[in-house]
């Protein structure tokens, strides 16, 4: 595989396997504009899980200026581009939403079309944000949506592995996945007692659904679960259900579309720069929607971190 010209102007990382080949078609309609108003680009596509990693990497260490790279996939395809991106300061970066949640391009680059992404991309305006650099096992990682511990994690696993994701992305309706997952996982989920420290300050809660810590206000395929998150104070939103009957979590799960879970008893909110969560007992967690550990992580913010194109 050739590596770019320096006289390139945009460079797109494809997964062709998110949006169960999904992003191909993304990918297509993409570059038949980019080719029909003669815009320079190089485009390269991931063969297994990492690759998304590796390439940012390489393309970014064979530039000095500002270099755009654009993600054509899904949430985990532009996490990768981000972790890979962070050594590099020169980079900018984008998404084309080819994912089946697509959390990234909905809640930090707001674009809602192909052609609205690509005129942004031609943009020379970009913005520093927060990204979020979370530790477990002895294991270091960045995220750039959220972090989360429970039913949520549960759910983002069983997506990964479920065949409706299949049909529902087929039908362009990828986040019903999340949906119909949750209403499956609330009858099965254990709610174990969990212990959250947000700068300092501990917390015990019991029967936890799940806690996220959140950068941006979405997660989950579209949920907003953090409304007030903002992308540049230097702080988490920590959201946290507990102690509640499913029955009532339903509730949650419905009010969450206009931001009025916050008012229901036992949905809890923090806000800080240096969160802990710990399980007592072995439950996932989730790092833009990939499982990355379980039982036990801590996390911090890294103020205006990276460079993203992002709509005003």
């Amino acid at each position: 595989m050739s590596m770019p010209n320096l006289n390139e102007t945009l460079y797109f990382i494809v997964n062709p396997m998110a949006g169960n080949g999904g992003s191909m078609k993304v990918w297509e309609q993409a570059e038949g504009m980019l080719k029909s108003d003669v815009v320079p680009y190089k485009v390269f596509f991931t063969e297994e899980k990492g690759h998304a990693y590796r390439l940012t990497e390489e393309i970014l260490s064979r530039t000095a200026r500002e270099t755009r790279i654009i993600a054509v996939g899904g949430d985990g395809t532009i996490n990768e581009m981000v972790n890979g991106a962070l050594p590099f300061p020169h980079a900018i970066i984008g998404a084309l939403a080819g994912g089946s949640g697509n959390d990234y391009v909905r809640g930090i680059q707001q674009t809602k079309s192909v052609e609205e992404a690509l005129r942004l991309f031609q943009d020379n305006a970009s913005k520093a944000i927060d990204i979020g650099q979370y530790e477990t096992d002895g294991r270091f990682g960045y995220f750039v949506n959220s972090l989360g511990m429970g039913v949520d994690a549960e759910i983002s696993a069983e997506a990964d592995r479920s065949p409706l994701k299949k049909w529902f992305n087929l039908v362009k309706a990828g986040k019903l996945i999340y949906l119909i997952l949750f209403l499956k996982t609330i009858f099965t989920y254990k709610p174990g007692d969990m212990e959250l420290v947000v700068d300092g300050k501990r917390h015990s809660l019991k029967k936890v659904w799940f806690i996220v810590i959140a950068n941006q206000p979405y997660f989950g395929g579209g949920i907003k679960i953090s409304p007030q998150s903002k992308l540049d104070d230097g702080r988490f939103n920590v959201i946290a259900v507990h102690d509640i009957a499913w029955l009532k979590l339903l509730a949650v799960f419905i009010t969450v579309l206009w931001g009025g879970h916050l008012n229901i008893k036992n949905v809890v909110s923090f806000t800080g720069n240096m969160i802990k969560m710990k399980n007592h007992g072995s439950v996932k967690i989730q790092s833009d929607g990939e499982i990355v550990g379980v039982e036990e992580v801590a996390a911090e913010v890294l103020e205006g971190k990276i460079h993203v194109m992002i709509k005003d």
